[in-house]
């Protein structure tokens, strides 16, 4: 070959490798998978970036940049490697920002946004270390070593639960275990374990945390538990026995006959099963009470709501 068509060649072939080896690292990062579902009550599609929309199923992995979208009548739970949960209630469209985890350190980073509807973060070992990042139009939520729910926008369903959000048409944030901070451009608020707020705008003041009521947290959970005929996509319902039989005892077990105490989607057996449930089961039980109170003197629902 002549040696000035070599020398014309020989950057182009540089540049087309480069350019492969590029798109060769791009792609697996676009369909990373960071988390699994847990439980789906259908309708909830799950959309990766630059692909189709799919129906949710347990056990579908879901991947870096995901939206998750759920119908009138679906709902889902996203279970990630450091055991966080993302409890994605009805009506709702969220993304999975970002999440990177190192099991052999402990530490990671997780961010995700809510378009609309409600979710509720229980937290697992990220939240312990670097915290979890949550955002929403109006703000954004920064979680550490708990538990948490998010509603955007303030339906009128909300405010005419709680006197204190009727005039709120923003986000909504309920603290029910560890420490969350809300902030935007105006400031930021703690939001302690019992307590909410609610934000109308990116640029209006943060009000003063108030004691969640108990009609507020019947109102959320009417979004999160499974309705009467659905099972979280289990195909076998599960029993107290079930669940004795992976150390967990029965007497710890929500009566369902009280959605605020129950799990989210309303059922245990929603995992795979094994260790799952028992795992699942301690972190709901985050949200039913908080350290230090009775279970049997204690009402089952969230964190403290008598002054």
């Amino acid at each position: 070959m002549d040696k000035r068509v070599q020398s014309c060649l020989a950057p182009l072939l540089t540049v087309l490798l480069s350019s492969a080896s590029t798109l060769i690292a791009v792609v697996p990062g676009q369909a990373q998978n960071v988390g699994r579902v847990g439980a789906v009550n259908k309708d909830a599609t799950g959309t990766p970036p630059g692909n189709a929309s799919r129906m949710l199923a347990i056990g579908t992995n879901v991947v870096h940049k995901e939206r998750i979208q759920t119908s009138a009548q679906g709902s889902t739970q996203i279970l990630f490697p450091d055991t966080s949960t993302l409890n994605v209630g009805r009506n709702s469209n969220i993304v999975i920002d970002e999440y990177v985890y190192d099991p052999n350190t402990g530490t990671g980073k997780m961010v995700a946004s809510v378009g609309k509807g409600v979710l509720r973060f229980v937290g697992g070992q990220i939240s312990h270390t670097a915290g979890v990042t949550i955002n929403t139009p109006v703000a954004t939520l920064g979680i550490r070593g708990g538990v948490a729910t998010i509603v955007y926008p303030i339906t009128a369903g909300y405010a005419a639960a709680d006197p204190n959000v009727a005039n709120c048409k923003g986000e909504l944030i309920v603290g029910h275990v560890g420490s969350s901070t809300i902030k935007n451009a105006t400031g930021s608020a703690t939001v302690r374990p019992g307590f909410a707020t609610c934000v109308t705008g990116p640029n209006d003041p943060i009000p003063e945390p108030f004691r969640v009521s108990d009609a507020l947290l019947a109102q959320i959970m009417a979004n999160l538990t499974s309705k009467p005929g659905q099972s979280g996509g289990a195909i076998d319902l599960p029993t107290d026995q079930m669940a004795s039989r992976q150390g967990l005892g029965a007497s710890t077990l929500p009566d369902p006959s009280h959605p605020p105490g129950t799990d989210p989607l309303g059922y245990v057996s929603i995992f795979d099963g094994g260790n799952e449930i028992a795992k699942n089961k301690s972190q709901a039980g985050q949200t039913q009470q908080q350290p230090g109170t009775n279970p049997n003197t204690h009402p089952p629902c969230y964190p403290c709501c008598s002054n």
